[in-house]
């Protein structure tokens, strides 16, 4: 075998790896359970019971969309204390939520 043949059967046997561990095998799945997971319980605690934190999905990303009526300080700090957890990469207000002065 050349030295060509050898690095394009390293590069697909990582690519494969990558997509099992990925997809069928559920890692990424699991990732965002627990990013998520941690999100909420740091909702609950600051009894932020109406706002919702998800990961984007499709593809999986490292963004976290918050969404839910607060205010503009409540927004700023929870968005502020959502990036501290490990594995997120960004968090972000959803447009479409209200802030809290608007929300029904």
């Amino acid at each position: 075998m050349n030295r060509m043949t050898i690095l394009a059967l390293g590069v697909a046997a990582v690519i494969a790896v990558t997509w099992l561990w990925h997809g069928p095998l559920g890692a990424g799945e699991r990732f965002a359970a627990d990013v998520e997971r941690r999100a909420r319980a740091m909702l609950d605690h600051d009894e932020m019971v109406r706002v919702e934190a998800l990961l984007e999905h499709d593809p999986l990303s490292r963004r976290l969309v918050l969404s839910g009526p607060a205010d503009d300080y409540q927004r700023a700090e929870i968005k502020r204390r959502m990036e501290t957890i490990p594995g997120v990469g960004e968090a972000a207000w959803n447009p479409a939520s209200l802030p809290a002065e608007q929300a029904p």
